[in-house]
């Protein structure tokens, strides 16, 4: 578990909605578009998931017949940004540091400015590498025989 709760749990939150990693551009848009704030956002600051890693791998399904497997996917935000929202000027060095210690838990000072502006000029920001365990993992159990038996099937119902 993450020493930062709330970012665990914001996380957690905005993948509830994301699309499925497999459709890359699609999930892009949507990391770009909604903060961990939350959809409702109207703060000046608001903070995104910049970069992730996503991982998926079959694991045996122990309480399930041999041919029950469990696939797990693990996301892992990598760098994360601070945008000024709607602003081209960076905020206050005071109003970041009070904005990502108290809401987030976050140091300040590993947060650096970068040249372009956020998506869609969204706004001046500043990254940083994401805290080590801030992951999130799912797991679906299935079978063999029914991946085997309908993958079209499968796919269409993913979208």
């Amino acid at each position: 578990m993450t020493s930062h709760p709330e970012l665990q749990v914001a996380l957690e939150q905005l993948m509830q909605r994301a699309p499925s990693a497999l459709f890359k551009r699609a999930r892009r848009l949507y990391l770009d578009k909604y903060p961990l704030d939350g959809r409702d956002c109207s703060s000046a600051l608001r903070l995104f998931v910049a970069e992730e890693r996503v991982e998926e791998w079959v694991e045996p399904d122990p309480g399930a017949a041999a041919s029950g497997q469990i696939a797990v996917v693990s996301t892992q935000p990598t760098r994360l940004s601070l945008v000024h929202w709607q602003q081209s000027e960076p905020a206050s060095e005071q109003m970041c540091s009070d904005y990502l210690q108290h809401t987030w838990g976050l140091d300040p000072s590993c947060f650096k400015a970068i040249n372009e502006p956020w998506f869609r000029n969204g706004g001046h920001q500043m990254q940083a590498q994401a805290p080590d365990g801030l992951i999130l993992t799912r797991r679906s159990a299935f079978t063999a025989e029914s991946s085997a038996t309908a993958p079209n099937q499968q796919a269409l119902g993913a979208q």
